[in-house]
């Protein structure tokens, strides 16, 4: 059992270390505004969305910055979670409706929340226009926002569901890739990082997310 005074120095050192990952950023980035980074991960289900969710949170509460926060894994959305937020938007609207009508507050001063399509994957055709609609919400946040976070999804396994982070990586100032300790293979991360590398992206750094799993 974790006592409350062990939950609280756990909780105040993940604050600490946010804070210092958006320093880091800020630093690598060079304080440029608007700034746009795109988080990703070798393989699914290795925190990226839980670290989006911080570093926004972060980023807002700085001080310095209006947030927006854009779920772009509409294969596997879970960003919402974290603000208890629902998938309230349909594909179509997304296609169709201007950033600023979509948008989400979080409960968070300066920071809003793009939530991904509740009903894509029974949309879904294969001919999706997905691709051109996330440049446009891309660019429209970066209009409206000083620092615009994309949660992407993983780079493997690929589907032609997702929206490939490879090219979303285009559209962003530098990506951020967080990997699971001890768990993702380290040839599958080199792979990842080659892969974006060769498509031009800038690899502002690797998060080491230590997330244990308590015994059954």
């Amino acid at each position: 059992m974790i006592n409350s005074e062990e939950r609280y120095r756990q909780a105040f050192a993940h604050i600490a270390e946010i804070k210092r990952i958006l320093c880091a950023t800020e630093y690598a980035l060079k304080d440029q505004r608007p700034a746009t980074v795109l988080v990703t991960s070798a393989a699914p289900g290795e925190g990226k969305s839980l670290f989006v969710a911080a570093l926004a949170t972060a980023a807002a509460q700085s001080g310095k910055y209006r947030v927006a926060a854009l779920d772009l894994n509409w294969d596997r959305p879970a960003l919402h979670r974290f603000f208890n937020l629902a998938l309230t938007h349909s594909e179509k609207a997304l296609c169709a409706a201007e950033l600023s009508a979509l948008v989400c507050p979080s409960g968070q001063e300066s920071l809003d929340i793009l939530t991904a399509p509740g009903d894509y994957a029974d949309c879904f055709k294969g001919d999706t226009q997905a691709g051109a609609v996330t440049a446009r919400l891309i660019g429209q946040a970066r209009t409206a926002y000083d620092v615009v976070i994309i949660d992407s999804a993983a780079i493997f396994p690929a589907s032609e569901m997702m929206i490939d982070p490879v090219m979303l990586s285009g559209l962003a100032d530098g990506v951020v890739m967080v990997v699971l300790t001890a768990a993702t293979p380290r040839q599958q991360i080199r792979r990842a990082q080659k892969i974006m590398e060769s498509s031009g992206a800038s690899i502002l750094g690797v998060i080491s997310n230590q997330r244990k799993l308590s015994a059954p």
